[in-house]
């Protein structure tokens, strides 16, 4: 084990080492035995042994010593060869180089292997009768207008067959919920979201409803269409070889918020997409799909809330959800819950 004298002689330490220490001296342990593959010691005893004495943060410890174990455990069940060792860091290596600010390829990885949907689960459980939740996906943003419920949420023009979403927000006693909002968002009739076409000026198929006092709501847009996630990086040339698709299935985004619930981010499904089984995210849910229906009726267009000429291809789709919250301190109670349940 090295003194701080020791460290700082130039005769066994070099410059930038030295340099480093007019900031921090780190602390040296003596390498009191040696760790060998099928001895009693091993590169993993080592390892957590280096962290467990010099790591002052439980949390970090607890995660990286997790984090180690399930790694190497999983470099002997699989008897890691040094060419795919090599292989998987060049994977890696493109995944952080061809993240950009609109394609984050580490959060697609993580999508497509389900780490995403996991980590959200374990973070937001829900009760029995509640409804899943879901990521909210890369199209998200923060702009979208205010609005009352009712209101439109497709600019003249947008491509797509209209449609009219009618949904309520109760509790898990059945009562509506006061001061809710939702925040919704969506791809149009081609499956392209606003803020990928290069014109985008404002906002489009996406808007903040405020809820009715007693939670319902509704809005007029456009049934939006299956689309791919971006499949030019390392993260679609996994999929390809795992035999998977980059398609989504058709789907609409939400974000409900109400005092004292815990905050819901789903997205739902309708029953005629294709992808259902396969979506490449792992977002999709039976209790997220739902049967629309078509609707006629010019009469009935009117009073759903649609003007006159604002409906095209002769048709307007129904879709109809009842959203179920859960208190936050609902939400708690579970999570002690399962991590006693874990610890078991």
């Amino acid at each position: 084990m090295a003194s701080e004298q020791q460290m700082k002689n130039p005769l066994l330490v070099g410059r930038a080492i030295r340099a480093q220490l007019e900031h921090e001296v780190p602390q040296d342990l003596p390498l009191e035995r040696d760790f060998r593959e099928g001895s009693d010691y091993t590169i993993t005893d080592h390892v957590q042994a280096l962290h467990k004495s010099l790591c002052k943060d439980e949390r970090t410890l607890e995660l990286v010593s997790a984090l180690v174990t399930h790694l190497h455990a999983f470099a002997r069940e699989t008897q890691l060869t040094h060419a795919e060792w090599t292989k998987a860091v060049k994977f890696l290596t493109r995944v952080g180089k061809e993240s950009t600010e609109y394609k984050n390829e580490f959060v697609l990885l993580s999508d497509c292997l389900g780490l995403s949907a996991l980590v959200d689960e374990i973070n937001h459980p829900k009760p029995a009768g509640c409804t899943d939740g879901c990521e909210p996906g890369p199209f998200y943003t923060d702009d979208a207008p205010i609005l009352p419920s009712g209101s439109s949420l497709a600019k003249p023009g947008t491509e797509g067959e209209s449609m009219a979403f009618i949904g309520t927000i109760k509790n898990i006693e059945g009562e509506g919920i006061e001061d809710a909002t939702v925040d919704v968002w969506q791809a149009d009739g081609d499956g392209v979201y606003d803020i990928q076409y290069p014109d985008r000026e404002e906002p489009n198929d996406r808007g903040k409803l405020l809820a009715n006092t007693d939670g319902t709501f509704s809005y007029r847009g456009i049934l939006p269409t299956a689309y791919p996630i971006p499949s030019d990086g390392p993260t679609g040339e996994l999929l390809h070889v795992l035999g998977r698709h980059p398609h989504r299935a058709s789907h609409i985004h939400f974000t409900l918020k109400a005092p004292s619930y815990d905050d819901l981010t789903t997205a739902l499904y309708p029953s005629h997409s294709p992808f259902l089984g396969t979506d490449p995210v792992f977002a999709t849910k039976k209790s997220l799909i739902c049967q629309l229906t078509e609707e006629r009726d010019p009469a009935r267009w009117v009073a759903l809330g649609f003007k006159e000429g604002e409906v095209r291809g002769g048709r307007v789709w129904v879709w109809k959800y009842d959203f179920v919250l859960p208190t936050v301190e609902q939400v708690e109670e579970l999570k002690k819950a399962r991590a006693k349940q874990s610890m078991l």
